[in-house]
């Protein structure tokens, strides 16, 4: 299975929420029991990419669905475009399937 492509905006200063809902290829929801999720924002997607945030502590995964909520308190924080991408690993086995990738996005707070 090749990530698919998902671009992460994040609005600095307020709750970044999104949810994702993971269907099998015969419409069937994909229940993640025993895995784990794990995400990341780079500088880049390569070796030296510096770390921006790490999304792990903010995802939750129950069943077929992922959702990830970033605190107002830590986009605040942000400076800084990056590259994201979620993981999947089977904590049994070590299996890693690479779910999402792509650019994420920092829109500037104006208001304090």
């Amino acid at each position: 299975m090749a990530a698919g492509a998902y671009d992460i905006h994040i609005e600095q200063g307020a709750t970044c929420q999104r949810t994702w809902t993971c269907i099998s290829d015969d419409g069937s929801p994909y229940p993640w029991t025993g895995w784990q999720a794990r995400a990341q924002i780079r500088t880049a997607a390569a070796e030296n990419g510096d770390l921006i945030l790490d999304l792990t502590p903010h995802l939750t995964l129950d069943g077929h669905v992922i959702t990830l909520v970033i605190p107002a308190a830590v986009t605040e924080t942000l400076t800084r475009h990056g590259r994201w991408d979620m993981e999947l690993y089977d904590t049994t086995t070590g299996y890693v399937v690479r779910l999402l990738q792509g650019q994420a996005t920092l829109s500037k707070e104006v208001t304090r």
